[in-house]
């Protein structure tokens, strides 16, 4: 991507390298603006205080009426989001090991 991440440090897309390095590349005023944006969603918009994950935005729009079949659908979410952050830990943690980002390693 020809890009600019930074206009003002003259830092493209195409500079930052790929992995968990890339963190360490990123200007520490784009890094504060991705937290607060993260904080927003969080605090304002999705609270983190509604533990049972249902926001009321319905499935696809959708909202389930059953709650057997609401509550066996949010599960499966969670556990699926849990799956997912354990496979792109696992990730970072062999590129941590090999030195390797999961492009390279595949």
């Amino acid at each position: 991507f020809d890009g600019y991440l930074s206009p003002s440090a003259n830092l493209k897309f195409s500079d930052i390298p790929t992995g968990v390095d890339g963190i360490r590349a990123i200007p520490t005023a784009g890094l504060l603006q991705i937290l607060f944006f993260f904080a927003l969603v969080e605090l304002a918009w999705m609270p983190a205080s509604q533990y049972d994950g249902d926001y009321g935005v319905g499935w696809f729009g959708d909202n389930i009426e059953d709650p057997e079949e609401k509550a066996r659908k949010l599960n499966v979410e969670l556990n699926n989001g849990r799956a997912a952050m354990m496979g792109i830990i696992g990730g970072m943690v062999t590129e941590c090991i090999t030195g390797q980002t999961m492009y390279e390693q595949y």
